[in-house]
């Protein structure tokens, strides 16, 4: 590809170049008294005659012998017209502008058609001038430089800044005015108006598919910005750098070097419109093709940048609302894992911690939140727990409980910290959340004599992953959810009401599962038994029924108390040498699979069993919610689907609302609670400017801003 030389190409030149009969253009450089003002740097037109495009005196033209009036120059400039020309301003208004040119051309408060008057000089020279007089070439580098120190004194000014920029544009184009196609090494700035694509980045990708060559990650970048069809949504205007990051990151893995352009398509042209009244309109043509919109490789940009966009949806909107606290735990859990590679030492200390502890396996959770900004200490929400445990789970850690696969938010008291690889479920599936809930009861059941046996461990992993067909990382993970719940201790209360949407063959499942629990090691205590009698009549069955169950789980005598000694004639019959040697009952796995799995009143029960926490001992049970009957239809909410828009509607019955209360309103409306509140006020920011709802354990709703919402 052509590059600009950065080098102004040296040649003789004299003092003035004549450009008409009494007229001269003053070289960059050149000093010239005019009409009692010196003049520094020259770059401007001075004498007489000299006519515009159009026929008349050229706007720019300093003719010496028209009339200036120092005493009262005008530095307001409020009778200069909208295209001013040195001819035909007052004398006073000579005097202002020939003072400013004297002075350097810097004073920041002088009126902006004086900045014109000078500029439309310079326009003349590249656009006119170039065409005839070869000595244009060597003053282009200057004049590209002059025009960028006058956009860093007098840019405030809209107008200014926008002929301007565009001129400097031509003048990459033109080059060192030999003819030759200059493209300069790096994509213009993706700042700005996006809604006009800079020429050069035009030229930059037809001379790419002209000469065949890959589009490297920088122009993309720059392309995809402002490409006419591609939206730039809210992360990518909000988090620039993080998107230009993983744009590069990703394009680089999807298309190599870059992506190749064909050839074939229009030749560019450029338009330009002079700010000067006397210049036309100039057409540039340039000798490469027009792909800025070429379909086969805007499609695959188009995708790459969704991709990019939705990976860092969540992050963006964490900033949105978080300004102040990025460089936290809490901003680099929401990073997609490529950046968050990039900054390890963001989250070093977190991931020292956990490589000398996971060993342990059993961690004080306290100790793990101290690591985060928790609003109440030693205790997080379940927005913050999401956020850890991704943390987690990005440096190759995992904890239990998980609010993500059904437990409760982390607090002060036993975890469990394990090792889990990318693979790792985000999201609990139904059957693992079927799983969770025997596991609760059967862990019940062989904690009652005061300690889970190995046989009983080892039954309770092989059997789950056997009949519900676990994969390894859920089966992973189920190892640490039982140690956990062994270090914790089960309760048995509240779980009356959890259950009460079972039907009754899967709660005889779930018993007999609980039975074979309590029984797999050949001795059954009391406590075992006290312990399934209770989970019996959770269960609405007959705790008669226990005895015989476990008679049926245990070829042989039940063993409900350690035997006392006795002598050797009268030994109980010696217990089975490994459970599988036993005969009578079995569990038919696919059976309980498929009820509990598939079963809609077991799904519906899945969704927030466990989660909340358990009711104080002697506190009633509620009765179970009935299932959600088929909603009707409600006027959708500009940026929300159906389900959020019916959410926010019901929100405005009143200003508060408690957690349990959004929750159910959530999963009335089929909508996981913690991901709606960020739908909701990421569409309220949007629009309005301020989340509509705020608050962890009580959730206040934003009248005004609901009111916007809604509107």
């Amino acid at each position: 590809m052509a590059r600009r030389s950065t080098a102004t190409p040296a040649a003789p030149r004299p003092l003035l170049h004549a450009v008409g009969p009494q007229a001269v253009w003053v070289p960059p450089g050149q000093v010239l008294d005019v009409a009692g003002y010196r003049i520094p740097d020259g770059m401007f037109y001075t004498g007489r005659g000299l006519r515009d495009a159009r026929g008349g005196t050229e706007p720019a033209l300093i003719d010496p012998s028209l009339p200036i009036d120092p005493t009262r120059p005008d530095w307001d400039g409020g009778n200069l017209p909208y295209w001013p020309s040195y001819a035909q301003i007052l004398p006073g208004a000579r005097a202002a502008y020939l003072a400013w040119l004297a002075d350097g051309r810097r004073y920041p408060r002088a009126p902006i058609g004086y900045v014109f008057l000078y500029f439309y000089g310079l326009e003349r020279r590249v656009l006119s001038d170039l065409k005839h007089d070869g000595t244009v070439r060597y003053e282009l580098a200057t004049i590209a430089t002059e025009v960028r120190r006058l956009l860093g004194i007098y840019g405030e000014s809209r107008s200014f800044r926008s002929y301007a920029t565009d001129f400097l544009a031509v003048l990459d184009l033109v080059g060192d005015g030999s003819g030759a196609i200059s493209v300069p090494d790096d994509p213009p700035a993706t700042t700005g108006d996006r809604w006009s694509p800079p020429i050069t980045l035009r030229l930059g990708l037809g001379v790419y598919a002209r000469d065949g060559e890959p589009v490297p990650a920088q122009w993309a970048h720059a392309w995809a910005w402002f490409h006419p069809s591609i939206y730039a949504r809210t992360p990518q205007e909000r988090c620039p750098d993080e998107f230009r990051e993983l744009f590069t990151i990703r394009y680089v893995e999807r298309f190599g070097a870059g992506i190749t352009l064909g050839a074939d398509g229009r030749q560019l042209t450029s338009e330009y419109s002079p700010a000067s009244a006397g210049i036309g309109q100039v057409t540039v043509k340039l000798q490469v093709p027009d792909v800025l919109e070429e379909p086969s490789a805007s499609a695959r940009l188009r995708d790459l940048v969704g991709s990019v966009t939705n990976d860092l949806d969540a992050y963006s909107r964490w900033v949105g609302r978080n300004p102040d606290k990025r460089g936290s735990f809490a901003e680099a859990a929401l990073l997609p894992a490529e950046l968050l590679a990039s900054r390890m030492g963001q989250v070093a200390p977190l991931r020292h911690w956990c490589e000398e502890n996971v060993e342990r396996g059993v961690i004080d959770a306290a100790d793990l939140l101290r690591f985060w900004e928790s609003a109440t200490p030693g205790k997080a929400t379940k927005a913050e727990s999401v956020g850890l445990v991704q943390l987690l789970g990005r440096l190759g850690f995992g904890v239990e409980p998980d609010v993500r696969m059904g437990g409760p938010p982390l607090a002060e008291g036993p975890a469990v910290l394990f090792r889990c690889g990318p693979d790792a479920p985000a999201s609990a599936r139904p059957p693992y959340l079927a799983v969770t809930l025997l596991l609760h009861l059967a862990v019940a059941v062989s904690q009652a004599d005061g300690e889970v046996s190995g046989a009983e461990h080892e039954h309770l992993v092989g059997h789950v992953r056997q009949a519900f067909q676990l994969t390894a990382a859920e089966t992973n993970r189920l190892a640490a959810h039982i140690r956990w719940l062994t270090a914790t201790g089960v309760k048995l209360t509240g779980l009356k009401r959890r259950l009460a949407g079972l039907d009754a063959a899967t709660k005889r499942d779930i018993a007999e599962l609980a039975v074979s629990v309590a029984a797999v090691d050949g001795v059954v205590s009391p406590a075992e038994v006290t312990t399934l009698t209770k989970i019996y009549k959770l269960l609405d069955l007959d705790g008669g029924d226990v005895f015989a169950r476990l008679h049926d789980a245990v070829s042989g005598p039940v063993v409900v108390r350690e035997r006392l000694p006795v002598d050797d004639e009268h030994l109980l019959p010696p217990r089975p040498a490994s459970p599988a040697a036993r005969t009578g009952f079995a569990l038919d796995d696919a059976t309980i699979a498929a009820k509990l799995a598939d079963t809609a009143s077991v799904s519906a029960l899945l969704a927030t069993i466990f989660v909340e926490d358990d009711p104080q001992d002697g506190a009633p049970d509620k009765p179970a919610a009935p299932p959600a009957a088929p909603q009707p239809a409600v006027a959708p909410v500009d940026g929300l689907d159906a389900a959020h828009s019916r959410l926010v509607r019901l929100l405005a019955a009143k200003p508060s609302w408690s957690r349990p209360e959004f929750d159910r309103l959530a999963a009335e409306c089929g909508l996981l609670p913690a991901g709606a509140l960020d739908v909701l006020n990421e569409a309220a920011l949007d629009r309005v400017g301020d989340t509509v709802v705020d608050g962890d354990e009580t959730l206040d709703v934003n009248t005004e801003i609901l009111e916007g919402l809604l509107a």
